[in-house]
């Protein structure tokens, strides 16, 4: 129960920057890039394209003995190549090209959407047992007190066995909640790192997130 009740939450945000190492949102945005390049490949076969052909080299000569070297330049002829006419052929490979990096993109938004509900549920999880954590304490302790209170009344004659096994019911029922909410709050913290893709560090975090809303300009 000690590691159920370790350090109080303070994480309140997320930068949004973490969310990119989660391996879905990762290959989501390689998939938009490669999108994006195809894209333009394909823009790139409608338009003509230059060929030059030639060579660098160096010329040696002799006169009067001496030798000279010089550096010469031989270009051959400027070639385009036109596009010939393909019935809309390569035009259709743009449309196609657009439309999978539309798709790429909308897959993207809807993985970066789930990855922030993920990421608040598992804040507000994380906040509600920080903050039921303390009222669950005091509800152990007082009735871990009226159970010690009422066998030493039950001792000196001035309690029933029935007020001494409410007592007792009524004090393992507050353990036992104090017990369930440390376990509530670890599944909220696996859930977190989860849905942060792992690899994360709570004081890092804290610090990215504080530094980020620094950065936020006031009204």
């Amino acid at each position: 129960m000690e590691r159920a009740q370790a350090a109080p939450v303070f994480i309140a945000s997320v930068p949004a920057q973490t969310l990119t190492q989660r391996p879905d949102v990762f290959a989501a945005e390689r998939d938009v890039i490669v999108a994006s390049a195809q894209v333009g490949s394909a823009k790139a076969q409608r338009y003509p394209r230059l060929t030059l052909s030639g060579s660098v080299g160096a010329l040696r000569y002799s006169s009067m003995g001496r030798e000279t070297n010089l550096d010469t330049w031989s270009f051959g002829p400027l070639a385009v190549t036109l596009p010939l006419f393909d019935g809309g052929q390569r035009k259709a490979n743009v449309v196609s090209a657009e439309a999978a990096y539309a798709q790429s993109v909308s897959v993207y938004r809807g993985k970066v959407r789930q990855a922030v509900r993920e990421v608040e549920e598992a804040l507000v999880n994380l906040q509600s047992t920080d903050a039921r954590k303390q009222d669950a304490a005091v509800a152990t302790a007082g009735y871990a007190e009226s159970l010690a209170a009422t066998q030493a009344r039950y001792g000196q004659g001035l309690a029933s066995l029935v007020e001494l096994e409410d007592a007792r019911r009524n004090a393992l029922a507050a353990e036992s909640a104090q017990l369930s909410l440390g376990l509530e709050r670890n599944r909220a913290w696996v859930s977190l790192y989860r849905a942060l893709g792992g690899g994360f560090e709570p004081d890092r975090l804290n610090a990215d997130a504080t530094s980020s809303a620094a950065d936020q300009p006031r009204p």
